[in-house]
């Protein structure tokens, strides 16, 4: 994994101005939202979208989150980013932040195409990574490991580097069901584990050039800045 940290505020507040730009998925704790980042840097338009349920209380929690800012002229979007209809839902924006779900969602590479297709410029995507080994497991640049049908062995591994590193996840340091009684895909559990290079190779895959990555500042996670290239 490169060594390079990624302040992923100083690429919003360098690149949003005059952008029309959209949050996906960065409602809970409002500690993570980058709304108020984009609108200081000058952002034409700006939105929240999150798949939590207008008027519920993280919703009005962000909405005084915002007044605290001066923030006051923002959208809001409810929107599950896994849903046929996300990308339809969501419309199209300049630039597409996203980080915290990636690993939450059953179908890694429609949840990228989602954020592709919404985008007409740049995706930030940042998520929580693993290193290249985790005891006997691998994280090559080219793999993810799908969490609810890990062996035993590798289980029980994942889910000692998570707590050493003081990291909750349904699914592997505690329990969670991953499917509904007939059989569909919850969204929420850690459905997948896999490294930075993969983030990028996955990204790439969707022809954007990445423009910038590296790891988030706290070291778990991995920020990928990818930008659609216009063939003319």
């Amino acid at each position: 994994m490169p060594s390079t940290v990624l302040n992923k505020r100083k690429l919003i507040s360098e690149h949003a101005a005059g952008l029309s730009y959209v949050d996906v998925g960065g409602l809970w704790g409002t500690n993570g939202e980058t709304v108020t980042t984009a609108f200081a840097a000058g952002a034409s338009r700006v939105a929240m979208a999150d798949q939590k349920e207008l008027g519920s209380f993280w919703w009005r929690r962000f909405a005084e989150h915002c007044a605290e800012r001066g923030v006051d002229d923002y959208e809001e979007i409810w929107v599950d980013v896994c849903a046929p209809d996300a990308a339809q839902r969501l419309g199209s924006f300049d630039f597409v932040h996203c980080a915290g779900v990636m690993y939450h969602v059953p179908d890694l590479v429609e949840f990228v195409r989602t954020l592709v297709t919404v985008s007409s410029r740049y995706l930030l995507l940042s998520s929580v990574v693993m290193p290249p080994e985790v005891g006997p497991v691998t994280f090559a640049p080219d793999q993810a490991r799908l969490a609810p049908i890990l062996s035993p062995e590798n289980k029980d591994a994942i889910r000692s580097f998570l707590e050493e590193h003081n990291m909750s996840a349904d699914g592997l340091t505690k329990p969670a069901q991953f499917l509904h009684e007939d059989g569909r895909a919850r969204n929420g559990p850690w459905w997948w584990l896999f490294s930075g290079e993969f983030m990028s190779r996955l990204v790439s895959m969707f022809g954007l050039t990445v423009l910038a990555e590296g790891r988030t500042p706290r070291g778990n996670g991995y920020t990928v800045f990818a930008e659609k290239i216009s063939a003319s």
